[in-house]
């Protein structure tokens, strides 16, 4: 007699899974709606699938963390990383998948062939998540690879649960590929690291905001910015950075691109984190406290500059310079637009 297997959208109802359901919906919102306004959105999304890659690559079972994705793709070796595992990292995988994220039109998940696409009569009056994480579950038994955790995202937006693109949404749990008993336990848990995947994303999307105001206040009293203007927007998309990689990337000499990042050090825009010399390693602050080289500064953390009427210009100026290497990167064919409809 075949196993039937349950429904992850037809839960016991508690209200523990209630409010769990409830406190996921409002984070995914929150995060969307603040994604779809930002000025941001562009370099917040380019990190956003770094960070949801890893989340998928660890479901398979690849030891490692985000900061070795970050250090791969912003091209830096960071001190004391272990080298990636190659068996688990095809080195395509990631470009692929930012691609498929910029596509506008997303596939209804029912014209897929590998998947059985029966529901019930009631299917469109189950909460959307839920629903999201069964057809999830079907595609992760149906192919054992890391796709099905990197079509979270599309999914959630082809389901109008999000009108952006939420590259940081992939969620991954073996326990989905089983004919799973504990049903309950499995939704509660996917809601939850949906919950926490969201929130970290809105907290990422705020520092790239305010990492934006303060290098305007600081390209609005600086001396010759002219670099400095590069470096800054550079660091939006290309957040861990070495003297060695931004001498290439700014036509400078090492040294030259060493004290253009002692400069952004010293305006407290970026966190030297290790090495000496040309090795030097640097991040935006925000990382550098996520993955645990910074020290958070005890007491409040100091108010981001308000946009005032006399740095508006630079402001502007910083938003041109952005505007430019998110269509350079794209050139590259590195997509960051994923969030323009």
């Amino acid at each position: 007699m075949p196993i039937t297997i349950p429904d992850l959208s037809e839960p016991i109802w508690t209200s523990r899974l209630v409010a769990r359901l409830e406190r996921a919906a409002a984070a995914i919102g929150r995060l969307d709606a603040r994604v779809s306004a930002s000025p941001a959105a562009a370099p917040w999304q380019r990190r956003a699938t770094w960070t949801g890659y890893t989340t998928a690559l660890r479901v398979q079972g690849a030891e490692i963390d985000e900061i070795d994705i970050f250090g791969r793709e912003c091209a830096v070796n960071l001190p004391g990383r272990r080298p990636m595992p190659t068996h688990l990292d095809d080195r395509d995988a990631l470009p692929i998948w930012q691609r498929q994220l910029a596509q506008r039109e997303s596939r209804y998940w029912r014209d897929e062939r590998a998947i059985s696409t029966d529901v019930p009569e009631d299917w469109s009056q189950r909460p959307a998540l839920l629903r999201a994480l069964e057809i999830t579950a079907r595609r992760a038994r149906a192919d054992r690879t890391i796709t099905p955790w990197l079509a979270v995202p599309a999914l959630l937006r082809s389901m109008q649960i999000t009108q952006a693109v939420l590259p940081c949404l992939t969620i991954g749990d073996k326990a989905l590929r089983l004919s799973p008993r504990d049903t309950q336990a499995i939704v509660l848990r996917n809601l939850r690291s949906l919950t926490d995947r969201a929130e970290e994303g809105l907290v990422r999307l705020q520092a790239l905001e305010e990492d934006r105001l303060r290098a305007a206040a600081a390209l609005h009293g600086a001396h010759r910015p002219g670099k400095l203007l590069e470096l800054l927007s550079l660091v939006q998309f290309v957040p861990v950075v070495s003297p060695r990689m931004l001498a290439r990337r700014l036509d400078v000499t090492i040294s030259g691109a060493g004290k253009l990042l002692s400069r952004a050090a010293e305006l407290d825009l970026l966190v030297e984190v290790s090495g000496r010399q040309a090795w030097r390693t640097y991040m935006t602050r925000d990382l550098a406290i996520a993955f645990g080289f910074g020290v958070r500064p005890v007491g409040r953390p100091p108010a981001p500059p308000q946009a005032l009427p006399d740095f508006i210009p630079a402001l502007a100026e910083f938003d041109r310079e952005m505007a430019e290497l998110d269509s350079m990167l794209a050139g590259l064919g590195i997509d960051v637009s994923a969030h323009h409809h």
